[in-house]
């Protein structure tokens, strides 16, 4: 067959496929081929250049700087959402919410347990934007304690909330996050209806979290859940930058507090890390180096912030 012939057949066969939307079986039966050999003759129209493809980005679709910070920091996959340079802090979290939750509509799966740190308005916003009818978990569960001292139970409710748009049981975390002493951390994490929440997190398939800084979130002060001002004093002495669940890292990602020190109740470090997938929420400027520590720390496999923020962490 001359060159031109062949060139000729594969034009024709790009045309009905690419541009008429023809099955490889309707191809190969019209003009008498075997599938076999239209297959073939597709995979060479674009080998040949005879077919160009192009992907048609929109300029709020960042798909170059996702991978910038997949590469830098070892990412399965970091999702950056389209804000303003001075957007707001509220305008922020709706929006990495409401991407974390199509994250979660489009990832989860029916044997997931998923494990949600509840003290997050950012985590709060994900849930407000889960509402796909036909999601189904095997269950959601509470990776920080969960009662505020002051009477606060809105993580217990935003966790309760999310089993119920995923269709599942909760397993709620019955304590505070901080507890007044690791004494009686110890006393609470060795009564069974605490026990039997924490032995579950190595189960954890999908970890949903929020990263802090040293300066306590205002849902955080309201709850009473926060370190007061000399333990603040401690932890950045020790250079502490962020904490997950409530347990606080230096910029390398290194605990900053050792365990008989802590008297946090919720998934530790080590756990987090080796949890299959880590979902961070996080956005903002003010948390660059929270951010940065915990992916250094290898915390966090998938990392859903802002545009700004983003460019920061690949810039720094």
């Amino acid at each position: 067959m001359a060159k031109q012939d062949e060139q000729r057949l594969l034009v024709k066969i790009a045309n009905l496929y690419y541009l008429e939307g023809r099955k490889q079986s309707d191809i190969a039966q019209l003009l008498s081929l075997s599938q076999s050999f239209v297959s073939r003759a597709i995979s060479r129209c674009q080998k040949e250049g005879v077919v160009k493809i192009s992907v048609i980005q929109p300029s709020n679709i960042f798909l170059n700087l996702e991978k910038g910070l997949e590469e830098r920091y070892g990412l399965k996959q970091a999702i950056v959402v389209d804000t303003e340079e001075d957007a707001s802090e509220h305008t922020i979290k709706r929006a990495i919410g409401s991407a974390a939750a199509h994250y979660l509509e489009t990832r989860l799966r029916p044997k997931d347990l998923v494990g949600v740190s509840s003290w997050s308005t950012t985590i709060r916003a994900m849930v407000d934007e889960v509402h796909t009818q036909n999601l189904k978990a095997s269950g959601v569960i509470q990776l920080l304690g969960g009662v505020g001292p002051n009477g606060n139970v809105q993580a217990t409710i935003l966790t309760q909330t999310l089993a119920q748009r995923l269709n599942c049981e909760s397993w709620l975390l019955p304590s505070q996050s901080i507890e007044g002493s690791t004494e009686e951390k110890n006393r609470l994490i060795a009564s069974k209806d605490v026990s039997d929440v924490i032995s579950r997190f190595d189960d954890v398939d999908i970890a949903i979290v929020g990263i802090g800084i040293l300066e306590p979130s205002q849902l955080l002060k309201t709850s009473g859940n926060y370190y007061h001002e000399d333990m603040l004093n401690v932890l950045a002495s020790r250079g502490a930058v962020g904490d997950i669940c409530l347990h606080y890292y230096d910029k390398e990602g290194r605990a900053v507090l050792q365990e008989d020190e802590d008297p946090v109740i919720g998934m530790d470090l080590d756990k987090i890390r080796k949890c299959p997938n880590v979902v961070a929420l996080a956005g903002g400027i003010e948390k660059i180096a929270a951010i940065k520590g915990a992916l250094t720390g290898k915390y966090i496999d998938i990392l859903i912030t802002d545009y700004p923020t983003a460019r920061m962490l690949v810039k720094e």
